[in-house]
């Protein structure tokens, strides 16, 4: 009895929800205001969804190592497309960004911290504008992930 018990206690650990390294579901729940319906994670990225109807909203998370930092950087930061914002106290360097594509919104802080770049973009389909508050949230979650890759 005690075997089986030991067997579905490991089997369960194996088949448990991915997890993100950089932020948890019930954070990016919060951020994006309710439980998430979707949560994946690749090597280097993890993508949390909300669907409520036709509302999508999407919390993404990307990191790069680069090879000359500085140098890498220059390139890796042109995913910020212009108009750009520099943020001070967010990992060595980090820009703000955010637009419409469609209808989606979206803002994006694209970051350096030692010799990792990060990407943190948020955005949404079907909602109200809300572009300012989508900076902030951006904002936010940039700094919690470069405080865990310092």
């Amino acid at each position: 009895m005690r075997a089986c018990s030991i067997f579905f206690a490991i089997a369960s650990m194996a088949w448990a929800a991915p997890r993100c390294p950089w932020l948890n579901a019930a954070t990016a729940g919060g951020v994006l205001g309710g439980p998430i319906t979707n949560l994946t994670v690749a090597d280097n990225s993890c993508s949390f969804t909300r669907q409520v109807s036709s509302r999508v909203s999407e919390l993404r998370i990307e990191t790069q190592a680069l090879h000359s930092p500085a140098a890498d950087f220059r390139a890796y930061a042109a995913r910020c497309h212009p108009p750009t914002s520099p943020l001070k106290a967010i990992g060595n360097e980090a820009l703000l960004c955010s637009g419409e594509s469609g209808s989606e919104q979206y803002a994006q802080v694209v970051g350096r911290v030692r010799d990792h770049g990060f990407t943190v973009r948020i955005s949404t389909k079907g909602a109200a504008p809300d572009p300012e508050g989508l900076r902030d949230k951006a904002r936010q979650i940039a700094e919690q992930v470069a405080g865990i890759l310092f």
